[in-house]
């Protein structure tokens, strides 16, 4: 097995940079798209609220706020998703901790 020479080094780094730059780029890109859609709907919805009229039709606002969680799970799965290709995702400790019991406990099953 032959090492890497300097230049291929160098290269698989200018590589790996290049790919968590255009990652983080598509992060902001998915963020500042669908936060802005959260942002208008959510604005909508208070006008729609200060209306006369609103409290017959809480029906709109209802489908707002599930337009509102429907959006802000997309984002974060597709934030996390991005992450998780350049190697950068968050596993918040108690998560990881039941996933590996789950582990434990399917191996001691089996």
């Amino acid at each position: 097995m032959n090492p890497k020479t300097t230049v291929e080094n160098k290269h698989d780094k200018e590589t790996d940079v290049k790919k968590l730059q255009d990652t983080v780029e598509s992060m902001d890109n998915l963020s500042q798209d669908g936060f802005s859609e959260i942002e208008a709907i959510a604005m909508l919805a208070e006008q729609w609220l200060e209306s006369p009229d609103s409290h017959k039709h809480l029906n709109i606002v209802s489908t707002a706020l599930r337009a509102i969680w429907g959006k802000a799970q997309d984002i974060q799965n597709c934030i996390n998703s991005e992450a998780e290709n350049v190697g950068c995702h968050y596993v918040p400790e108690d998560r990881e901790r039941r996933w590996l019991e789950r582990k434990v406990r399917e191996a001691l099953q089996e």
